[in-house]
């Protein structure tokens, strides 16, 4: 009598060779959204950066995360150097990163105004695939991609031409990287508290002192800081903008002090750190006072890359489990044959495809605003904090589920599970947490016509649709009488309290009108699937249901070998 081999998986186990060839959602979203010039310029970037993150950024990325950055305050003569040291593997990261052209195609002075209406689409295209494999490391690349959007905004031409070659440079060893001093001790989140002084020295250039409290990718050539020029009873109103490089014009180092590194949960493999500035030059971007104003410019680039690197996360923790479970034979069959098992990913599968359209949607709406489309600017207020917020809690959940059903294998280190859990735990947190992200919104509908669109979009979607128009339509006039209370509330506590789960709803039905636009447009039953499944949640009553089959899960994925 023959027994079966003691192993973990079958002998046919697979994985995809190519992250971009085997995400049909992706795919099918470039090819209907970009321009033709966009993508043509773009499917071989796209598909070379596929194939590389599947394989060899993803043994890299372990390397980097397992061998973190190492201050070295001092040199062997006793010498204040403040170096950080990384692994060879962080390096090689940043080549790859460089090569795929993500900064290149949208700030490089050669391509000045060429992909205007495409180009942030065409960034973070590449960027959700590099994310994929590296989270960390993805942080860096959105400081680079802030930093070079506000020097060609506010820059003067000397240092445009200067900084923005570097910062979007074709290869790792030329790239400059970018950063944001924002946080301080004194404020965190609350930056109209921040304490550290800007004195002028002349005209635009000033002399930087006081402490920065969280300074991610603290080895950047080139960093934006804040600091105060006005009182602190200004708050905001206070602070100005600067420019500070690394290095100063006669080749000497800036002067600023790398008190100490931080000991992070996850993204171990880039650096953040506590900085003192001591007479650090800065030059100033745009007016004095201005400088809140202007840095929320690259907070809201940063959140966008913040919803990109939930989705990358969130589905690199979907295609791992659904390639592990489809050769994991348990109870005498493949673990995707059991209904719960499929259960559980009809629920990660239909939100995950629902933040994808919430978050590219915004993409979209950003490229559109670009080019000077009023109502788009709009909706990007709105939408940029939305799924900023929606997309980091709900990669946080399913990658915790995904390890779960990967059972004792998906805690242990050697799977890409417990990585990606660490690094995926910080997006919440990032560029404003949940309840700074609700007061943002609230401040959006003040200053927007955001949330009238959005609702106008609903009810065309409501129109549109005779499966899903009623509730739509049943669920936001219901929305609207609770919204018309909220805004007559003299009570600010209240009208906080109250428009969160305001806010939570909201989202779910943008999500279902997403989702409903799609599916006219797509005809992939996927969107139908996801739709039913949003239509669900609404409707807690109890009733028996036949689980999708393992075809049906597929395709709701969108995952092909």
């Amino acid at each position: 009598m023959s027994h079966p081999k003691n192993q973990v998986l079958t002998d046919d186990y697979n994985v995809s060779k190519n992250f971009y060839e085997s995400d049909l959602i992706l795919r099918e979203y470039v090819n209907r959204y970009l321009s033709e010039y966009a993508k043509k310029i773009l499917d071989e970037k796209l598909d070379q950066l596929g194939k590389v993150a599947a394989t060899q950024m993803d043994e890299l990325s372990q390397k980097a995360d397992k061998n973190g950055p190492v201050l070295e305050k001092r040199n062997k003569f006793g010498e204040d150097i403040d170096e950080i040291e990384f692994h060879p593997a962080y390096w090689e990261l940043m080549d790859i990163a460089a090569e795929s052209e993500m900064f290149y195609l949208k700030y490089h002075p050669d391509r000045k105004g060429e992909f205007t209406g495409s180009r942030h689409q065409m960034g973070f295209a590449l960027g959700q695939l590099y994310a994929m494999s590296e989270l960390g490391q993805y942080c860096p690349h959105c400081m680079t991609d802030g930093a070079a959007y506000l020097i060609e905004q506010f820059a003067d031409e000397k240092d445009k031409k200067r900084l923005l070659s570097r910062l979007t440079a074709k290869e790792g060893a030329e790239l400059y990287s970018g950063a944001m001093f924002l946080t301080e001790k004194s404020g965190g989140s609350d930056v109209g508290a921040n304490l550290c002084i800007a004195d002028k020295v002349e005209g635009d250039r000033y002399r930087l002192n006081g402490e920065k409290w969280f300074c991610s990718n603290v080895n950047a050539e080139v960093i934006m800081a804040l600091a105060r020029t006005g009182p602190v009873e200004k708050g905001t109103r206070g602070l100005s903008l600067f420019l500070v490089e690394k290095v100063l014009s006669n080749g000497e180092r800036n002067p600023m002090e790398i008190i100490r590194l931080k000991d992070k949960l996850g993204v171990r493999s880039m650096a953040s750190a506590e900085v003192r500035f001591q007479d650090t030059e800065g030059k100033r971007l745009g007016d004095e006072g201005e400088g809140f104003k202007i840095m929320a410019q690259m907070i809201n680039i940063s959140r966008n890359y913040n919803s990109v690197a939930a989705l990358a996360g969130n589905r690199r923790a979907i295609i791992e489990v659904w390639q592990y479970l489809n050769h994991r034979r348990t109870f005498g069959k493949r673990a995707v044959d059991h209904a719960l098992i499929r259960e559980k990913l009809l629920e990660l599968g239909s939100k995950y495809l629902a933040d994808f359209l919430l978050v590219w949607r915004g993409l979209r709406a950003m490229d559109a605003a670009e080019k000077g489309d009023e109502e788009e600017q709009h909706l990007l207020r709105m939408i940029t904090p939305m799924a900023k917020w929606w997309s980091a809690e709900n990669a946080v959940y399913s990658v915790r589920e995904c390890m779960e059903l990967m059972g004792g294998n998906g805690y242990i280190e050697d799977f890409v599970m417990p990585k990606l859990l660490r690094d995926i735990n910080v997006l919440p947190i990032w560029e404003g947490s949940g309840n700074i992200i609700v007061l943002d919104m609230l401040r959006a509908t003040e200053k927007s016509r955001g949330l009238d669109i959005i609702f106008e979009m609903i009810e065309q979607a409501a129109d549109r649709s005779s499966d899903y128009g009623g509730i739509l339509a049943e669920k936001l006039t219901e929305m609207k009488l609770v919204w018309k209370d909220i805004r007559e509330l003299d009570d600010r506590d209240r009208m906080e309290a109250s428009a969160k789960p305001m806010f939570k709803q909201l989202i779910r039905l943008f999500q279902m009108a997403l989702l409903i636009e799609e599916a006219q447009s797509d005809g992939s039953k996927r969107y139908a699937i996801a739709l039913n499944y949003l239509a669900d949640t609404f409707d807690s009553t109890l009733s028996t249901h036949t689980p999708l089959d393992i075809e049906q899960i597929e395709m709701l994925i969108g995952w092909e070998y």
